[in-house]
Formats: structure tokens, C-alpha cells, sequence
């Protein structure tokens, strides 16, 4: 028996997200943590739907902090008003788009803490139950002290801290690209269940959004056009087949929220390989 973190992350990204997410939480099993951006354009929207799927599935929601805000055309912006957290917004309370470009401007540590409560704070305020946090991009890896001092705000909120759940088989999760069929990306899934180790914990982690206009803005100077979209329909597509359940169930794997997981230990520079 082997024991499965399953994570659904970027719900308020866009409305095509969302329904993807809502969908396979609601229809399917296999996905039993969904990560909430309280930063993003639509995390308003469909708050109380999932709120709602959370009581009749009862899976895990966690804060997806931001700092990071990586497309052209998508925005992430502070919670704060800018004017609070200057050392990592824009003029525009945009966040700077990757974490490696911290070193150019360090963000505070004290400002990061207050947007990120902040942001924790809006999820509780739509109605959320959060039990979990975890962070997008990793911004941690690049700022001295900002894991420890995420851990803290973890533990004085009485959430899980992602850091200790990393485990990641020998091979890499699969990578769905939306140019392979369905039933190819279901065999990687197979084959890639099929090497975890007996006994051991590992965390699958996914961005799926239904293929639109919406999801075609996802992109910047290295992943172009709707590359993007077509990977993320992709995974739409494979979580709302059946198919990992069946497998998961044949090969006796359990699929568990962060709240039934083991601690790994501070898994931070694995997930910076893995990602």
C-alpha cells in the first residue's frame, strides 16, 4: 500500500481552472487537496461552490500564497495595498514575475508574512475552511529565512506546512503536453504509479483548467503561445476520466488529503528539483 497526496492548485486563477477543479472534486475522488490563490482575478467567484463541494467530499483546502505573478497577461496582485508592501509589488500591485528576480530586489520577510496572513485572511473571510498552506513558485527557496518564518505563521494558524510533504518517486510525474491522446497520458500515469516504492508517501500535484480563450493567456517568454492551455486541458481531461481512481485503486494506492499525511521532514529543495 502506498499513500498519495493528490493537489489541485491555482482555484481563483481563471473561471476555466475553477470549473475543472469543481468538477473533479465533485464527479471524481482522485483529487483530495485543492489550492486556493487569494491573490488571483477570480478567487471571488466560485469561493462558496467549493466551500460547499469541500462538506459533501470532504477533501483539504489550503492558501496557495502568492509572490510571484509569471504570465503576460494574467495578473496576481497583492492583497495589501501596495503602498504596504512596496518591496514586492509594482506600481501597479503586481508581483514580480519570478522568484529568481529576488535578487535583484529582496522582498522583506515582514512584508511577505503580513501579505501572505493577509491573503489567508481572504479565504476566511469568502467562507473557506483552510487547513493547509503551501506556496506558489516556491518563493521561499530564494529568500533567506522565509521558510522558517512560513513555518511559524503555519504553526500560529493552526495549518499544515507544505514543506514537509515533498516525496516525489525516482521518476518525474508525468508531463501531459495536450499533444498525446487520452489514453496515452493515462498509460504514463499507469506506468509511473506502477514504480512507487511499497510503503512509501509520495504527492502528485496538478493544474488542470478546461482549454478557452481564458487559459490561452497563460504565457510568457518561455512557455509561448497556448502551451500552457493545452497541457493544463490535458490534465482537465485525464482527472475527469475515472481512469486514476481505477488505477489508484488497483495498484492499492490511497489518495490522502495533507490532514492524513506523515511529516517527510523539510522536503523545500526537493520540490525545487522536482519543479
Amino acid at each position: 500500500m502506498n499513500d498519495l497526496i493528490t493537489r489541485a492548485d491555482d482555484f481563483g486563477s481563471a473561471k476555466a481552472a475553477d470549473a475543472s477543479i469543481m468538477k473533479a472534486v465533485a464527479e471524481g475522488s482522485y483529487i483530495r487537496n485543492v489550492s486556493c490563490m487569494a491573490a488571483a482575478p477570480h478567487i471571488e467567484t466560485d469561493a462558496k461552490e467549493l466551500e460547499q463541494l469541500r462538506k459533501k467530499k470532504g477533501f483539504c483546502i489550503g492558501l496557495h500564497a502568492v509572490l510571484n505573478s509569471e504570465w503576460e497577461e494574467v495578473y496576481f496582485k497583492s492583497v495589501l495595498d501596495r503602498k504596504e508592501v512596496p518591496s514586492l509589488v509594482d506600481e501597479r500591485g503586481i508581483f514580480c514575475m519570478h522568484p529568481m528576480l529576488f535578487e535583484k530586489n529582496m522582498p522583506d520577510i515582514g512584508e511577505a508574512i503580513r501579505e501572505i496572513s493577509a491573503q489567508l485572511d481572504k479565504l476566511t473571510c469568502l467562507g473557506l475552511t483552510v487547513e493547509y498552506l503551501d506556496t506558489h513558485m516556491l518563493p521561499e527557496a530564494a529568500i533567506p529565512g522565509m521558510p522558517e518564518a512560513l513555518t511559524e505563521l503555519a504553526q500560529e494558524k493552526g495549518l499544515v506546512d507544505h514543506r514537509g510533504y515533498y516525496t516525489f518517486p525516482s521518476a518525474h510525474q508525468p508531463i501531459l503536453s495536450g499533444e498525446q491522446a487520452l489514453y496515452e497520458d493515462a498509460e504514463g500515469y499507469y506506468k509511473w504509479f506502477q514504480c512507487f516504492e511499497e510503503g512509501k508517501q509520495y504527492i502528485n500535484i496538478l493544474h488542470p483548467a478546461e482549454y478557452s480563450e481564458e487559459t490561452k493567456r497563460f504565457f510568457n517568454r518561455v512557455l509561448t503561445k497556448d502551451t500552457v492551455a493545452k497541457s493544463r486541458e490535458a490534465e482537465h481531461r485525464l482527472l475527469n476520466s475515472g481512469l486514476l481512481e481505477r488505477y489508484c485503486e488497483e495498484l492499492e494506492i490511497r489518495l490522502i488529503k495533507y490532514t492524513e499525511a506523515k511529516h517527510q521532514g523539510d522536503t523545500t529543495w526537493v520540490a525545487v528539483k522536482n519543479f
